[in-house]
Formats: structure tokens, C-alpha cells, sequence
């Protein structure tokens, strides 16, 4: 008897745990900046994103586990010289040296969430969309740099970048998160 409850214990949570949702790889963060009258999009990424999430049975606890630092130093849009001229001015305050983020709510039926932002010390709550699809959960939203005090940052951003940029810059940044998790 104590041997068919053990093996059944067993069994109960080996399923259990086989149907929890765990991360399955690294979490890919790309932001797009725009930039002229025409509005063209620049894209990139950071190259040191930290990820603290919890495997869960439940899709919306996972989620909600997500803890995520991203060091704004390694920002990288693929052109060194952009690189170094958004370092030198848009994340030049050692307040905005990391970015970090948790997923406050989750809405499963609207494929919407929340997600508490901190930038230059100033925490908003962002909306995201998102979906599922091929083994990744994809969450994109808008944010704008200048919601986060970062008006000065930006405005000699905008000045250094005057030129190539003919004269427009946007504070809008349309981010987007990539996790990729199994269950």
C-alpha cells in the first residue's frame, strides 16, 4: 500500500512538473527609434539583459515571476558610432545605467500586460500586447524616453544627432520582448 501511494505520489508530481512553463533559452529585448521627418526606424538591442522568472504551472504566475535588469551601457544598434553617441547622451546619468522591468498583471483573454518599467530611477506602468507563437512569447508596446525624466538626455541626443538625423528625432521607442519557454 505504502509502495502504490509512493509510486503514485511519484507519478502525480512527475506530471505536475512535466506541464510547468520554464525558460527555454535567452530573453531577446529589441527596441526601435525613429529618426527624420520620414520617420525611419532604427533598430537594436542591449547585450547584457539579466532574466530572474520562476518555473510555474501557471502561464500568468510565470510571467508575473519575470524580473529583468537590463545594463544600458551595452546598448547596441550594429553602428559603433550610434552606439557610443546614445551612451554619451541619452544614458549618460548614472540613474539611467539599468533598466529594470516586472510584469505586473497579466490578461490572458485580451493577450495583454502590464509591465512596471524603471528608467532614470522613474517607474511606469507599460502596456504591452502579446502572443504566443512556435515555443516564444512575443510582448510589444511603446514607451517614450521623455515619461521617464530624461529630457535633457535628450535633448543633447537630438542636438548631437541633428545632422544625420536631418533635424528629427522622436522620443517614442517601440520595445519589444522575445522569451522563448516550454511546458
Amino acid at each position: 500500500m505504502k509502495l502504490k501511494l509512493l509510486l503514485g505520489s511519484f507519478f502525480l508530481f512527475a506530471f505536475v512538473t512535466a506541464n510547468a512553463y520554464e525558460v527555454n533559452g535567452d530573453l531577446k529585448v529589441k527596441w526601435t527609434g525613429y529618426k527624420t521627418e520620414k520617420k525611419v526606424p532604427v533598430s537594436g538591442t542591449f547585450n547584457e539583459i539579466k532574466l530572474d522568472i520562476s518555473k510555474n504551472e501557471n502561464f500568468e504566475d510565470f510571467l508575473k515571476s519575470a524580473k529583468v535588469k537590463i545594463n544600458t551601457l551595452t546598448f547596441d544598434s550594429g553602428l559603433e558610432v550610434r552606439n557610443k553617441s546614445i551612451i554619451t547622451t541619452l544614458f549618460s546619468l548614472k540613474s539611467s545605467e539599468e533598466i529594470r522591468g516586472v510584469i505586473k498583471n497579466v490578461n490572458t483573454s485580451s493577450k495583454t500586460l502590464i509591465l512596471n518599467l524603471t528608467m532614470n530611477e522613474v517607474k511606469k506602468d507599460v502596456f504591452l500586447s502579446y502572443e504566443v507563437k512556435n515555443g516564444m512569447i512575443i510582448a510589444k508596446g511603446l514607451i517614450d524616453i521623455l515619461d521617464y525624466s530624461l529630457d535633457e538626455s535628450f535633448a543633447k541626443f537630438a542636438k548631437e544627432c541633428f545632422i544625420p538625423h536631418q533635424g528629427k528625432s522622436y522620443s517614442e521607442v517601440n520595445i519589444e520582448f522575445v522569451l522563448p519557454f516550454k511546458n
